[in-house]
């Protein structure tokens, strides 16, 4: 008996051991993701958190949180999430759902009857994205408004198409159903995500913004594309939104445990029941599916079905972007594999960042991310690629000049960019993957995202 109950303990110390060891190998492959990916082209920019069957197998932190201090972004940064803001409206509308307050088949005309078409709009319509309603509002986003104008501003606008149809992404139908949240529970979206969201599932560290002027401890500073004294598109601090006028939509922000504390009180039904949490994934049919699209529109999450004759594979996802922040929360629901990114930078690459590391934690073969080109002080040789070259197929020009003793591209119609040599006759763009290639001082290679594109005459000194 005793030889028996040692054996037993011996057998679990070596199982446990070997788990460490594949946790801390699995840790150490995703870090090496991470480096190589924050030496590429698109370097990660922001807080990262993994987890597999339940446990949090990695969280990193990378890259500047504000560029004029070189404050560096931590596991606590906060970051606004954008659209993932959506994700919480559904939990909240079906809240109110399993609370019978309000039903899936109830008409938006119940509550907004000035909106074109809301007779015929659900609220299953509106969560779906089958409303019809178009994508945004009338106003820029970084105008300072509210999210009700933002909503009225369509409200004589046609359907793009007759509910139920087909699925298009609204952003306005978010503000309906902020609206409706609000009507019905008589309280602020951001007081009832508090009371009936935040605080059940243990997040401390998300709320709103809600003026230009309050100050958010920790957030990490959006950066993006800006304009130069000089006139030249460059990466800067990025433009100002009004995050709380997109209220349901795309109003808050968070950490990466925050949102993975949301995540796991979601599954575990601490939230809804597992039965509306199940519908949550479900693939809602149109009548007018597009066959081209592997996309569906759920309650909330966006599920993506890559099944073929080898079996069915859903990834449940939902990502966010606004001006300088990038989010993603991805699930993995057959490998039980979650990666949360949260960035403060519009260049930062966070989906195949993602695929890869699923691939190390099934063990499957990777590819690290190519590094970054090397740039090379400016030569006086150079000058000679001045001028201007023909671009027949998009009808334009592409001109390169010295603007602020560094070359520069102009073309179809936009501001200038800058380009960095790494060779003699090769120059990049940071703020676009774009490589420029002269040849014999007559010929310009232009290639986008890995792909040529056409080969432009020089017409002009």
């Amino acid at each position: 008996m005793k030889r028996t109950l040692k054996l037993c303990l011996t057998l679990i110390i070596i199982c446990f051991t070997n788990l460490i060891i594949y946790a801390q190998d699995y840790e150490k492959k995703i870090e090496e993701l991470l480096e190589a990916n924050v030496g590429s082209i698109k370097p990660f920019n922001g807080s990262l958190l993994v987890a597999k069957k339940g446990e949090i197998i990695y969280r990193g932190a990378f890259g500047l949180a504000d560029l004029s201090s070189k404050r560096k972004n931590v596991i606590d940064s906060k970051y606004f999430i954008g659209s993932i803001t959506k994700l919480f409206t559904a939990v909240a509308i079906l809240q109110l759902v399993e609370e019978k307050k309000i039903a899936l088949d109830d008409k938006l005309s119940r509550w907004l009857p000035d909106i074109n078409g809301s007779e015929k709009i659900t609220i299953h319509h509106l969560l779906t994205h089958q409303s019809g309603l178009r994508r945004d509002s009338h106003q820029d986003y970084n105008a300072e408004t509210t999210y009700t104008e933002r909503l009225f501003s369509v409200q004589n606008d046609s359907l793009m198409f007759e509910p139920g149809e087909k699925q298009a992404y609204s952003s306005v139908g978010f503000y309906a159903l902020s609206y409706i949240l609000e009507a019905v529970s008589n309280m602020s979206f951001e007081a009832y995500f508090k009371t009936h969201i935040f605080e059940p599932s243990n997040m401390l560290n998300t709320g709103v913004k809600k003026q230009r002027s309050q100050k958010v401890e920790n957030l990490s500073n959006g950066i993006g594309k800006t304009t130069d004294t000089h006139g030249v598109n460059d990466i800067g601090n990025a433009q100002y939104f009004d995050s709380y006028s997109f209220a349901g939509g795309g109003s808050l922000y968070s950490t990466v445990d925050d949102m993975w504390s949301f995540f796991t009180a979601l599954e575990k039904g601490k939230l809804l029941s597992h039965n509306t949490v199940r519908m949550m994934k479900l693939k809602w049919p149109v009548k007018e599916k597009n066959e081209k699209s592997r996309l569906y529109y759920s309650y909330g999450w966006e599920i993506y079905d890559y099944s073929n004759q080898k079996g069915p594979f859903l990834m449940i996802d939902f990502a966010g972007k606004i001006y300088g922040y990038k989010s993603m929360i991805r699930y993995y629901e057959k490998d039980d594999i979650v990666v949360i990114a949260l960035c403060n930078s519009e260049f930062s690459e966070r989906s195949i960042l993602a695929h890869t590391i699923r691939k190390i934690l099934l063990d499957k073969d990777y590819k690290l991310p190519k590094p970054s080109p090397k740039y090379i002080p400016i030569d006086e040789s150079m000058k000679h690629y001045i001028g201007i070259y023909d671009f027949p197929s998009e009808k334009t020009t592409a001109e390169i000049k010295m603007i602020n003793g560094k070359y520069s591209l102009t073309s179809h119609g936009d501001k200038p960019i800058y380009l960095y040599p790494t060779s003699e006759n090769t120059f990049y763009a940071k703020i676009i993957p774009l490589k420029i290639t002269f040849i014999d001082k007559q010929k310009m290679e232009f290639n986008f995202n890995d792909e040529m594109i056409e080969t432009l005459n020089r017409i002009t000194e």
